[in-house]
């Protein structure tokens, strides 16, 4: 039982898949789509912070093309049918669509995706670096591993297993980062809706951290008694990284929401300090929270704390963003008092 043919010709899957992500980027991502899709921010950024976000629309892109091996996967793992089962039973036996081939195709995309940031970025930070080496790293010695055993035999098979169980949630839960990085550009006058997206995003790489730990450990256990020493030492050693990564990336969305979330107490603040001009004057206090217990998400926190410092991907996603201006200050009735003899007894609005 063989797994897919596309496994001895992966250098040319990656070459071609590596050109027409070029091709689309060049002739169609940098000079319509982004332009017209990130509208308000595109003109203020430079070169630098246009590659980073036109590289999380391809990464997007590429990992929800890979959920088409969700099925496979199912097959795979849950059902346990071998990888050569073919998709269709009523294809050619020429023509025939395997599980493995969709698999071999999401496996090989992988180093595409990391290959392309790598190349195409002008900055990057250390952390996503490392991830991405040490990912198509392992890729290609699992590669090797798989075409030296003539992709038989149960040393093959556990090494493509393990890397598509590494792969599977990669694919699912980094698909929310980049997603919430799109919506920042396009939205950042929404910091409300920010914070909840990037918290949630947060929590999301959390789970996925710990379901992935959960799926490898059941997996290790499984087979332990029958790998190599060289993989039961180098095995924990590389999940340790790439949990180590995942939790970084899980912080940086934890520290953006924590950021929009100061931005929103900034602005009800400043709504309330101008909705009660007059009060000021007569030296009564004003609270933040005055007309905008909805807005409020700090609610029953008696101070809030500075900022918590920015990292490396942070710093990346935010230093060349020009905030846009404050948006409108929604209208607040103030008619809680008694009119000054000076005011009209009309009530206050203000816009």
């Amino acid at each position: 039982m063989s797994i897919s043919i596309l496994l001895n010709y992966s250098l040319p899957v990656v070459g071609i898949e590596l050109c027409l992500v070029w091709l689309v980027v060049r002739l169609f991502l940098e000079p319509y789509f982004m332009p017209r899709i990130f509208h308000k921010s595109w003109p203020t950024m430079d070169v630098g912070a246009q590659r980073s976000l036109t590289n999380h629309v391809v990464s997007f892109g590429l990992k929800v093309i890979c959920c088409i091996g969700a099925y496979s996967i199912w097959e795979t793992f849950v059902r346990n049918r071998p990888f050569d089962t073919p998709l269709y039973k009523d294809q050619d036996a020429f023509q025939q669509m395997t599980n493995g081939d969709i698999l071999a195709f999401c496996y090989l995309t992988v180093p595409t995706i990391y290959l392309f940031e790598l190349v195409y970025r002008t900055k990057i930070s250390v952390v996503s670096a490392v991830h991405h080496i040490a990912a198509i790293t392992i890729n290609i010695l699992g590669l090797i591993v798989v075409t030296s055993e003539n992709q038989t035999g149960f040393l093959a098979m556990t090494e493509f297993k393990l890397i598509l169980i590494y792969g599977t949630f990669e694919m699912i839960f980094e698909i929310f980062p980049h997603l919430a990085v799109m919506l920042y550009r396009i939205m950042r006058d929404r910091p409300r809706f920010l914070h909840n997206v990037f918290f949630w995003t947060a929590i999301g790489i959390f789970s996925g951290t710990f379901f992935e730990q959960f799926a490898i450990i059941l997996f290790y256990v499984r087979i332990w008694r029958h790998v190599p020493v060289f993989y039961k030492a180098s095995g924990p050693i590389l999940h340790v990284c790439f949990m180590a990564a995942q939790i970084h990336g899980g912080r940086v969305c934890m520290q953006i929401a924590h950021k929009m979330k100061l931005e929103v107490m900034e602005l009800t603040k400043a709504a309330a300090i101008a909705a009660v001009p007059m009060m000021e004057e007569r030296g009564v206090g004003v609270g933040v929270g005055v007309g905008s217990a909805d807005v409020d998400l700090e609610v029953g926190r008696a101070s809030i704390g500075d900022a918590p410092s920015e990292s490396d991907a942070d710093t990346e996603l935010t230093r060349t963003n020009t905030r846009p201006h404050t948006p409108p200050i929604p209208e607040v009735l103030v008619a809680t008092e008694e009119p000054h003899p000076s005011v009209p007894s009309a009530p206050v609005v203000l816009h």
